[in-house]
């Protein structure tokens, strides 16, 4: 029987946001304020309505044509010919999301040395559909989302959930996420490098960084 070589170093898995990190994607107020515009509605009012219809759709829950339906017809509009709930929210996404290409670059690189990538993203089906047509999940060795999850971070089930599915430790993760709250979930959650996106060559750093320890020993 072979004996595992306790000189063997494990390598980390990395998990990486989409919009923000691997995307240039500001936030959902891009799809209030095209909504807002199109039906003529305030945009103030309009976002307070909607948005958390939106978070609901992020955890797998509801319908987007019928969300966006009942939160017009709050305002006494209805869907104009040849629109739809799924259509209104994907359109904005669609025109302006892009892919952030040092991050890819980032993430290729990690790939052809032998790291596995996953990415995990807190979205709804009318944009995953959006990143689907456009491949970006063929950038990664594993593709989460929180609509089909059912757990949104920063919730520790998504975390937990990603890393169960592809098979790795948290004590064995590298998480990246823009927005503060989810480097902390995943904290919490117990991955022991969350790293919060700054910028491109800060993320090189800390990479590196990363890769030196696991590398070399601390």
């Amino acid at each position: 029987m072979s004996r595992e070589n306790p000189d063997t170093k494990i390598l980390p898995v990395f998990v990486f946001d989409i919009g923000g990190v691997v995307i240039k994607w500001r936030n959902s107020g891009q799809i209030y304020r095209y909504i807002a515009q199109r039906y003529r509605l305030p945009i103030h009012p309009l976002t307070g309505a909607l948005a958390p219809e939106v978070r609901r759709l992020e955890s797998g829950d509801g319908d987007a044509d019928e969300c966006v339906e009942r939160v017009l017809a709050g305002f006494g509009r209805r869907l104009i010919a040849g629109d739809s709930g799924g259509l209104l929210l994907a359109q904005p996404f669609k025109e302006k999301a892009r892919l952030r290409k040092g991050v890819v670059q980032i993430i290729t690189k990690l790939r052809r040395e032998g790291y596995r990538v996953y990415a995990l993203s807190n979205t709804c089906l009318p944009h995953l559909k959006v990143m689907r047509e456009n491949g970006w999940p063929h950038l990664f060795d594993g593709f989460f989302t929180s609509c089909e999850l059912g757990a949104v971070k920063p919730h520790r089930d998504a975390y937990l959930a990603v890393l169960g599915a592809v098979g790795t430790e948290p004590s064995q993760t590298v998480f990246v996420d823009d927005r503060e709250e989810n480097v902390i979930g995943a904290k919490l959650a117990g991955i022991r490098w969350p790293i919060h996106y700054t910028s491109i060559e800060r993320l090189k750093q800390d990479i590196e960084r990363i890769l030196e320890v696991t590398t070399h020993g601390e």
